[in-house]
């Protein structure tokens, strides 16, 4: 147990003992009350300075993701380095399309195992192998889509193949121009231009399906004719190929580039809806219901003021996710991260307030590094 000041108190932390009215033997609250805001609002009203509470109980669910986490975590930074491997060394090795199905596949299962905390994972990245991490977390939203369309297995699998392929030809453009930390010349854009040609030339040259080949080569089309490099519009791209869109630019605005700084999960999909006409109408509205209103990874402040990160989507309840607190409301870090879940009855006077602006929410996830 511990003893911490009310005004410190967040929604979610536990009482050890029981709190009583000053001056009189009468309960106010009971031992092992999980506190949420009505109740730290009678303590306060009372004016007592401190109570005592029970440090790191954790729920069951909660108990089975810190086991889960790790695991999924090797497993994501395996496939990172597995696509690395098999993608620069494309063709020199006898299996390599049985390799890809392998990560394709346990990105699946993982998918299907807890796709809150896969989503989490694909925000823990530098830039120093961007384009590996890029295409695996590609896939994870690719195949979360596909999910949602109720593909078929066989289906999920190629969609995930096409998806872990769509960059491959990057590898033709030198690094120091698709990684410039300044603005591309017009010369080295059309190059960028180029990278969704030469990956359809070399994957078809290696046998692969028509689908993976398609996707390589339009996943830079968009849906009013305005992308590269044919020009196609509307139906005329590939179906997958307008699912990775979507995935692609999500995924790139999210990740931290040499020559800009990451957006916020929630700055990145009002980016993607602000040009919304440049994708298919239906595959936009599921991936926006697949992300919600406030996608994981979100910072956000509570009406209250505590501030947290969203940590997992409540299917039907997009306004009321599931949230670590990491500051309590006068913005000091807690010592131990508290889930809170908006969607329950108990919590049902907290709302988001607002999502954390760029600099604050860069500013509050380094803050966090230490405790996550």
């Amino acid at each position: 147990m511990k003893a911490i000041k009310v005004k410190n108190l967040v929604p979610g932390m536990v009482l050890s003992q029981d709190v009583l009215i000053p001056g009189t033997g009468v309960i106010l609250l009971s031992e092992n009350t999980v506190l949420n805001v009505e109740m730290i609002r009678r303590i306060t009203s009372f004016n007592i300075e401190e109570v005592l509470i029970t440090e790191g109980l954790k729920s069951s669910e909660e108990k089975d993701e810190e086991i889960l986490a790790p695991i999924m975590a090797k497993s994501h930074q395996r496939a990172i380095e597995v696509v690395e491997d098999i993608i620069t060394n494309y063709g020199e090795y006898a299996h390599e399309e049985q390799v890809i199905k392998g990560v394709v596949g346990d990105l699946l299962e993982q998918v299907e195992l807890n796709s809150s905390l896969l989503l989490n994972l694909t925000h823990l990245k530098g830039f120093d192998n961007y384009l590996f991490s890029h295409s695996v977390n590609v896939t994870i939203l690719a195949l979360l889509i596909g999910e949602t369309l109720e593909y078929s297995k066989d289906e999920l699998n190629l969609l995930g193949e096409a998806a872990l392929l769509h960059d491959i030809g990057m590898l033709k453009i030198p690094i120091s121009i698709w990684d410039k930390p300044g603005t591309l010349t017009p010369s080295e854009y059309n190059e960028i231009k180029n990278h969704p040609l030469y990956g359809e030339e070399f994957l078809k040259t290696n046998n692969l399906s028509n689908d993976v080949q398609k996707v390589a080569s339009e996943h830079h089309e968009r849906y009013d004719g305005s992308g590269y490099p044919k020009g196609l519009k509307g139906s005329d791209i590939n179906f997958k190929a307008r699912i990775i869109a979507i995935a692609d630019v999500y995924d790139a605005c999210i990740s931290q580039r040499s020559y800009r700084d990451r957006l916020t999960p929630r700055e990145a999909l009002e980016m993607i809806m602000l040009d919304k006409e440049k994708y298919d109408p239906d595959l936009l509205k599921t991936f926006v219901s697949v992300m919600a209103i406030y996608p994981i990874g979100s910072m956000v402040e509570l009406n209250t003021g505590e501030i947290g990160k969203v940590i997992k989507v409540t299917k039907n309840r997009p306004f009321r996710p599931v949230i670590q607190l990491f500051f309590d409301r006068e913005k000091r870090l807690l010592e131990e991260p508290i889930r809170i879940n908006l969607s329950e009855k108990s919590n049902h006077v907290l709302f988001i307030k607002r999502t954390l602006p760029a600099e604050k929410h860069k500013k509050a996830i380094e803050l966090m590094e230490g405790v996550v």
